[in-house]
């Protein structure tokens, strides 16, 4: 399979299968140009379509019941599958990526697709469908205002995967407390991988840097619209994970001191 038939089928296509198409079907000795195709939205099947509805994200102490583990798994088990989609969508939107990139794209969407079939297979624990619950399409949405390759890495690396360290050390220790250790194992092996996922965009927008001590202010200016670096934080702050992704001290500092008013960051019970 060409590398464009496999990220066309795993955004177009409609079902989890497609989703989950594994990336040893790509044959990388195919020499593939394309032009750049960009979409205006993944496609899915009814089953785990896009929902206009709008439910919470359970609460810490509603996560000692079961039914409320399930939902939890339910958002993050989304939030796999459109970082999957989005990757996808950049390989078929900025063909002028290198092999070398490409080839690390496609290493990042397999990690995706490990943690989403970690989350799917916990939630049958609870008994709980992916589609259960509404299913948003927030993180696509800045897809239409990315339009450098050096935007994607900010978006998704940068931000939302650098957020996500905080999300997932927080809720893993959480889970652990609840003495649901399966999950708390699942959360780990996400959060180091998260750790990967940093460090590569890390990399790739040093890339179009003079110097580290740039990176910054490149991260900044290269966030679309609204997008601000608020969202690259979440409940508590993880120095630690950054560290580990290479981010320097100055970059750590100057994310974890950024206000707005994104209120998510903000939240007193959350600084307990």
């Amino acid at each position: 399979m060409k590398l464009y038939d496999y990220a066309y089928k795993i955004l177009m296509g409609g079902n989890l299968d497609d989703k989950l198409l594994s990336s040893t079907t790509i044959n990388w000795d195919i020499n593939e140009n394309w032009e750049s195709a960009r979409y205006q939205s993944p496609a899915r099947s009814a089953q785990i379509a896009f929902s206009e509805d709008q439910i919470k994200f359970p609460s810490k102490g509603a996560l000692k019941s079961d039914k409320e583990k399930g939902k939890a798994l339910h958002f993050f088990a989304n939030h796999e599958l459109l970082a999957i989609e989005m990757m996808a969508q950049a390989l078929l939107l900025f063909p002028e990526l290198s092999l070398s990139q490409k080839k690390l794209l496609v290493s990042t969407i397999d990690e995706e697709q490990k943690h989403l079939t970690l989350y799917l297979e916990r939630m049958k624990d609870f008994h709980t469908t992916f589609g259960d619950y509404p299913l948003n399409s927030f993180f696509w949405s800045f897809m239409d205002e990315i339009h450098s390759s050096d935007q994607f890495y900010a978006v998704i690396s940068l931000t939302f995967e650098q957020a996500n360290l905080d999300f997932a050390q927080y809720y893993k220790e959480l889970f652990k407390d609840l003495g649901d250790i399966k999950t708390y194992e699942i959360l780990e092996e996400v959060y180091q991988d998260e750790i990967k996922h940093v460090a590569r965009g890390r990399i790739e927008l040093l890339k179009s840097t003079n110097s580290p001590d740039d990176l910054w202010n490149h991260y900044c200016e290269s966030l679309p619209g609204k997008l601000t670096p608020a969202r690259a934080k979440g409940i508590r702050f993880d120095d630690i994970g950054r560290e580990k992704a290479g981010l320097g001290r100055d970059f750590i500092e100057s994310v974890k001191n950024y206000q707005n008013s994104f209120s998510i960051t903000n939240r007193k019970q959350w600084k307990k």
